[in-house]
């Protein structure tokens, strides 16, 4: 038997995202405006208003639903009020620009900056119809094809439009329609700014709502600080756990097992930033699309886009890949998503390279099957960072992806810890390496190099010491992790981490005649061969004599690698992003000396031990990801504390 199954509901209110980025959400002339009884006033001021859903997260991207799931039909439904024209469109990659003319004001060629070198998608009207009703009615049309990569809607005003509800939904085969269990694991320490609004968002508008999804949905939030009231905020679909800080890992262990001990058992869990803005949406969606999913995607992790928190239109990450030289990065191009070209680029581009091993689902939204939890363990006790990689490797992991599956994320170039990006991404890499064997072919000693050799350039000797001691801790082998309190651990570390001061408080005498200009340090620091072998050569100037070398200030990012900033420069000052803050550091030759030798000595111990190492690391991976070690685990790092 037949059901109209929803895929995707049409956001027209998203409080102040909506707000702030309408274009996410439709282009328009006026903003739809929210009306006391709950529903969308459109075109509430002037007859013609036109606006187009052909958007991030109201475009609907039948070539996912196409390749995910059984679905093989499309309809549009509005319940709604008015005199308005309705047309279906269907959105192509790379094509010329379909100008599509329903009445007045219809001239849908949108002026947005471009970011990418994809051609303008192709546009096709497929479907126009008119619809008066003086009450509200249902409005549901069918669209006449969903082989496009997208389609969406337009909506003309013929006087005011009163909107209840709008969605997309497909007729569906009821025996196709899965059973699935979500349960979200979040992992919190001391972040109550942001886990509190999550936790009653995702109460509310997700386990309070009236989908299906309502009836099957738990948020498990694992308090890693114990700090948040446990019995005040449990209740309904919400249980919060108090737990030693064991880090993410930690956190999504004892999300995960929470998981498959609840009643009723979920059969997905939801790994969540507990730092993120997001809409209910990106649950629904994930819910439908596994309700729906083919027997070839069954054990398929869903990543949510990572958007940027600081400029909320840009598409950051939403698989990402571990390069041939061990360097982590994005799987895709940047894009702008308030423009059609950006959101048909992200849905379109590398689409076959998903399954691939390298690939990653990032944990600030990731949703693991529990058969995958089953077959292949629970994380690592990694702490942070380097856990979801690892994990991704280990099940093989296929990955879906959706427009609208996102959350809002500060990007990771904002979020520089020495602590972390040099001490648990590195010694993690290698731990990664050994455990899964994925990464046999990169080259993760080549990043301890060249990170290393950045530092020391830079003057961040700190930053050496941590790259110094990721490579020791690895040679220690699995033993010293199961021993070892990862808070301590990374509060020790954290004494090496740079604090930044403003600007206007730092001493006068370091800033006479600095110049610190944003356009020049966006300058791409281009170097010729002579250059490249002389910075290498002199490790920026600690190897030359005093008269070559000059103490006028060189001003870098405080991240990124700038040497025509830094040549032969003893003193340097470091900036952040919006150059408001700073930190001020200076050449040191003789522990300059000091490190390159402790380097190159720990260097040659990870050639002669690595085989060594890495078959320990390998044969105590299993018994590290089991329920009963983590039970174990978790309750030796809460003695301490009891």
């Amino acid at each position: 038997m037949n059901i109209d199954f929803r895929l995707a509901n049409v956001l027209l209110d998203e409080g102040d995202h909506s707000a702030s980025n309408p274009d996410l959400y439709w282009h328009r002339t006026q903003v739809p405006l929210r009306s006391a009884e709950g529903t969308c006033a459109l075109g509430a001021t002037s007859m013609g208003v036109r606006y187009d859903f052909a958007t991030y997260f109201n475009a609907l991207s039948t070539v996912k639903w196409r390749r995910y799931t059984v679905v093989d039909n499309v309809w549009l439904h509005l319940r709604a009020k008015g005199d308005f024209t309705l047309t279906l469109v269907g959105i192509t990659e790379n094509q010329p620009f379909i100008r599509v003319d329903v009445g007045a004001n219809t001239d849908f060629s949108l002026a947005l900056e471009d970011v990418d070198e994809l051609g303008e998608p192709g546009r096709t009207r497929l479907l126009t119809r008119s619809f008066s009703s003086d009450g509200f009615a249902d409005v549901d049309v069918e669209f006449p094809s969903i082989a496009d990569d997208l389609v969406a809607f337009e909506l003309v005003c013929g006087s005011e439009v009163q909107i209840a509800e709008a969605y997309y939904y497909t007729k569906v085969d009821e025996s196709l329609v899965r059973p699935v269990e979500i349960a979200v694991a979040t992992t919190t320490f001391r972040k109550e700014d942001y886990i509190l609004p999550n936790v009653e968002l995702l109460r509310h508008q997700v386990g309070e709502c009236d989908e299906p999804i309502a009836d099957h949905f738990t948020l498990h939030v694992i308090d890693n600080g114990r700090t948040l009231d446990a019995e005040g905020l449990t209740g309904g679909c919400v249980r919060v756990h108090p737990n030693p800080n064991v880090g993410g890992s930690g956190g999504f262990a004892r999300g995960m097992i929470e998981a498959m001990e609840q009643t009723p058992r979920a059969t997905h869990v939801v790994l969540l930033d507990d730092d993120v803005e997001m809409s209910a949406e990106s649950f629904k969606r994930t819910y439908n699309l596994l309700s729906l999913v083919k027997d070839a995607y069954r054990s398929a992790f869903v990543s949510g886009a990572m958007l940027s928190l600081e400029q909320q239109n840009l598409f950051h990450e939403d698989i990402g890949q571990v390069t041939g030289d061990g360097f982590y990065a994005p799987a895709k191009r940047a894009h702008r998503l308030d423009s059609l070209k950006g959101v048909v680029g992200v849905e379109t581009e590398n689409l076959p390279f998903a399954e691939k091993r390298e690939r990653y689902a990032g944990w600030w939204f990731c949703c693991v099957p529990v058969e995958n939890i089953e077959r292949h363990g629970l994380p690592l006790p990694l702490f942070v960072r380097g856990d979801d990689t690892e994990y991704a490797a280990r099940c093989h992991a296929k990955i879906m992806t959706m427009n609208g599956i996102s959350v809002w994320h500060m990007t990771f170039g904002s979020k520089f810890r020495a602590s972390v990006d040099r001490y648990q991404v590195l010694r993690n890499s290698l731990i990664g390496q050994a455990t899964t064997g994925v990464y046999a072919d990169h080259d993760f000693a080549k990043v301890v190099r060249v990170l290393f050799g950045y530092d020391l350039k830079t003057f961040y000797y700190e930053g050496c010491e941590l790259t110094i001691r990721a490579v020791r801790d690895f040679l220690r082998g699995p033993e010293y992790l199961k021993r070892v309190d990862g808070a301590a651990l990374m509060k020790e570390n954290s004494q090496k981490n740079e604090k930044l001061v403003r600007i206007e408080d730092m001493d006068p005498s370091i800033l006479e005649d600095v110049e610190v200009s944003r356009e020049e340090l966006g300058d791409i620091q281009r170097r010729n061969l002579a250059e490249r072998a002389f910075d290498y050569l002199t490790l920026n100037g600690h190897r030359l004599p005093d008269p070559l070398l000059t103490d006028e200030i060189g001003v870098i990012p405080f991240t990124g690698y700038y040497p025509n900033y830094i040549r032969n420069r003893t003193r340097l000052l470091v900036v952040s992003a919006d150059l408001h803050e700073g930190v001020y550091r200076e050449m040191d030759r003789s522990r300059s000396e000091a490190l390159e030798r402790e380097f190159e000595s720990v260097l040659a111990e990870l050639r002669r031990e690595h085989d060594r190492v890495d078959a320990e690391w390998a044969a105590s991976a299993a018994e590290r990801t089991s329920v009963a070690f983590w039970k174990d685990y978790l309750r030796r790092m809460a003695a301490p504390e009891a």
